[in-house]
């Protein structure tokens, strides 16, 4: 399960990073939507970089394997176990949102 989302969020981010790449490779966009594409890229690049150090964490502490994915302040987390355990979930939660200084949206499931 965790291993067929992953390469499904996968091959989604990178259609949309061909996407933002094409537009800054396009003679005829203007300098604004190269601008917006530039942005695009930065973000999807930050959010990547912050779901791997989630799913490390993760990884490390609770010796889970996991799928990550954010979504603006939105972070849901599926966890490969059969064991829906709630106490887990809540130390997972605590531990992801002590990683930020605004409150974030976690999500834990156990699949």
């Amino acid at each position: 399960v965790i291993v067929a989302l992953q390469v499904e969020a996968d091959e989604t981010v990178l259609k949309e990073m061909q996407e933002y790449q094409n537009i800054l490779l396009d003679d005829k966009a203007t300098i604004e939507e190269k601008n917006d594409a530039y942005t695009s890229l930065q973000a999807i690049n930050s959010s990547k970089s912050e779901c791997e150090k989630i799913k490390q964490l993760i990884t490390e502490k609770f010796k889970y394997d996991n799928f990550v994915k954010i979504e603006n302040d939105s972070i849901s987390i599926i966890i490969a176990s059969k064991e829906h355990n709630q106490k887990i979930a809540n130390q997972i939660i605590r531990e992801v949102q002590s990683l930020y200084d605004k409150q974030r949206f976690i999500t834990v499931k156990f699949e």
